[in-house]
C-alpha cells in the first residue's frame, strides 16, 4: 500500500518517484565518507538500486520542497513489532540547519499516530549530535544509552570498531508538535555534548 502525501508548511512528504533519481543520488553520494552512515561507493548508476528500494514503499517518504519541487532528503518509518515504527532520516547537506528534517519527522510521526501506530523509536550514535538532536526537537525522549552494542566498520587488523547507541522514543500520549529540548541531569550528559548548537 502506497503512503499518502503529507503536507507541511514548506514540504510535501510523499512516495518516491522515478524522477527523484538525481536528487536521491545527490544526498546519498554526500554520505560516502560519513562515519555514521553506510552508503559507500554510491554512483549515479548504482544509486538506482536505492531508488528501487524506495519506489512503492510506504516506509520511505521523499522530502520535497514545495517552493522548488526538489527532493532534499527522506524520512524512513520502518515497520516493527507491536505497532511500532523505527525512524531514520537523511538530509542533503546543502539544506541543513533550516529545520526541514524536524518539520518532516514531526509531521510523519503525527500522521502515523492518527492511523494506529503506538510507538516510534530512533537509534543514534552519541557522537552524532545532529542526529540525536532531531528526535529531541520532534518530542522524542531519550530512553537509553547502549554501550558498544553495534559496529559497521573494522580497523586495519580486522577488529570491529564498536559504537554506542542512544535510543529515543515517542508514544502517542506524549503529545504533539515540536517540543522544547529535554533537560538532562549533568551526570547524564557527556562533556562532548555540552555547549553545542543544533545541527539539523
Amino acid at each position: 500500500m502506497e503512503a499518502a502525501t503529507i503536507r507541511t508548511e514548506r514540504l510535501l512528504l510523499r512516495p518516491f518517484r522515478e524522477t527523484d533519481h538525481r536528487d536521491l543520488y545527490e544526498f546519498l553520494a554526500q554520505l560516502e565518507n560519513d562515519e555514521f552512515e553506510g552508503y559507500p561507493g554510491i554512483t549515479f548508476e548504482n544509486s538506482l538500486a536505492q531508488l528501487r528500494e524506495r519506489l512503492g514503499s510506504e516506509e520511505y517518504l521523499a522530502m520535497e520542497l514545495k517552493e522548488s519541487g526538489k527532493v532534499v532528503g527522506n524520512v524512513y518509518c520502518g515497520r516493527r513489532e507491536f505497532c511500532a515504527r523505527e525512524v531514520g532520516y537523511i538530509v542533503n547537506e546543502d539544506y541543513l540547519r533550516r529545520g526541514y528534517a524536524a518539520e518532516a519527522l514531526t509531521a510523519a510521526v503525527e500522521a502515523a499516530f492518527r492511523v494506529g501506530v503506538h510507538r516510534f523509536f530512533a537509534r543514534c550514535d552519541p557522537r552524532n549530535e545532529r542526529s540525536w538532536r532531531l528526535p529531541e526537537k520532534a518530542g522524542f525522549r531519550r530512553e537509553g544509552h547502549l554501550r558498544q552494542n553495534v559496529f559497521f566498520h573494522r580497523d586495519a587488523r580486522g577488529e570491529p570498531i564498536w559504537k554506542d547507541t542512544y535510543v529515543y522514543a515517542r508514544l502517542k500520549e506524549d503529545g504533539g508538535g515540536l517540543l522544547p529540548r529535554p533537560a538532562y541531569p549533568p551526570a547524564f550528559k557527556s562533556g562532548e555534548e555540552r555547549g553545542k548548537g543544533d545541527g539539523i
